[in-house]
């Protein structure tokens, strides 16, 4: 293959997850051996111009091992050409890592990794066109570089309302918009939970799919007022935004105490018609874990000078065990998670900066994925201070 270059690494062979748990219940879908990804040939990605922020959330994306899966599972599907752009884009995509025949068959021979030629993402033409409406540039010829985190959040909840209609074509138009959180609300149960407290609860309706299967977890959000029973929301989420900037933020488990910690309401009213104000607190829990945790570090603020960026230094860990204290119920089955994936922005300024993203492969090996270039590198320097987005794996 034209292009390959050697990588003091080994083959882009995925471990297989073990089953994923909740924290309330492990569905009967959940416990099946996950099946593994085909081995992967680590590509670079040619940069036509902003594009850096496509290029490593892709790269962080593929090294989700049950997100390669799913892609390798479409690539078998009937998918119609219109009205998927998302999924035809992730499966062209994934095509382009294909392992070559002579290499695959010698891989538990070779010393070094090969790394194929680069290549465009061209296939992302149309999805960074919906994107970004106001340009009119698509895949090249972008005037200005774009958020990775916004980007990930965008593409991943088109391939879900795309899974959802691919499953279930008879969907309107209309219902399309609201798959995933839906602002229909049930009637609220009183139920029981830690130390026999009980709270009102309302379940947000949404439509789980192959993606939300992955990346996909329920919170559960407590409000508490002076002279009222406790009210419960429980709600659906993909990636979780943890607020850094607290000078009692050091690290990404100092990050997460701070997101489950309870949280003063201002101006609260019990009721709507009631005007006096009451004393109320919130705190926001994990009732159901996801398999692959996304945790978005918001180092990015808008102010009256503009959007400013946070340089500060935050650590995170190879391993990572969620505190207790962070779950709706006191578990110790699925709270342990490994590190697969980095995004990480580098320079001064959002709007300006450039994006990398580093992927582990096996035997605890890490890849850094720049645009092109595809480089082996140690886990120091995997473990900087600046990350922007985490993909932690769950164990």
């Amino acid at each position: 293959m034209m292009g390959m270059k050697k990588l003091e690494a080994v083959t882009h062979q995925f471990n297989s997850p073990e089953a994923p748990t909740s924290v309330k219940n492990v569905s009967e879908t959940s416990s099946k051996q996950e099946k593994l990804p085909k081995i992967l040939m680590p590509r670079g990605l040619i940069n036509s111009g902003n594009l850096c922020f496509l290029n490593a959330t892709l790269q962080a994306l593929l090294s989700c091992s049950p997100f390669a899966c799913l892609l390798q599972e479409l690539r078998n599907r009937d998918i119609p050409k219109v009205d998927y752009p998302t999924l035809h884009a992730f499966v062209e995509f994934i095509s382009n890592f294909d392992m070559p025949n002579d290499l695959s068959s010698k891989i538990s021979e070779m010393p070094a990794l090969e790394s194929g030629k680069p290549f465009s993402p061209n296939m992302f033409d149309h999805v960074l066109r919906k994107f970004t409406p106001d340009l009119q540039a698509g895949i090249s010829g972008r005037p200005r570089q774009e958020d990775a985190q916004e980007f990930l959040s965008f593409v991943m909840d088109q391939m879900h309302d795309e899974l959802l209609k691919l499953e279930n074509p008879l969907f309107s138009q209309n219902e399309k918009c609201s798959f995933f959180i839906s602002s229909v609300e049930d009637d609220g149960w009183e139920t029981v939970g830690p130390k026999n407290k009980s709270a009102v609860t309302r379940t947000q309706k949404f439509m789980p799919s192959q993606l939300s299967a992955i990346f996909g977890g329920q919170l559960r959000s407590v409000v508490k007022a002076r002279g009222s029973k406790a009210s419960a929301t429980v709600q659906p989420y993909l990636l979780l935004h943890l607020d850094i900037h607290p000078e009692s933020v050091h690290t990404i488990e100092d990050a997460l105490h701070l997101f489950s910690a309870p949280e003063a309401l201002e101006g609260y009213k019990a009721s709507a018609g009631k005007a006096a104000e009451v004393a109320a607190s919130k705190s926001v829990k994990i009732q159901e874990l996801s398999r692959i945790m996304i945790l978005h570090l918001m180092r990015f603020s808008y102010g009256s000078k503009g959007m400013a960026k946070l340089h500060k230094p935050v650590c995170f860990p190879l391993e990572l065990v969620l505190g207790r204290e962070l779950l709706a119920t006191p578990v110790s089955e699925g709270r342990k998670y490994e590190l697969v994936a980095t995004i990480t922005h580098h320079g001064r300024e959002p709007s300006r900066g450039h994006y990398t993203s580093d992927a582990r492969i096996s035997h605890g090996r890490w890849l850094r994925y720049d645009d092109a270039s595809v480089t082996a590198v140690s886990i120091n320097d995997v473990l900087h201070d600046q990350a922007y987005v985490l993909f932690y794996k769950q164990v």
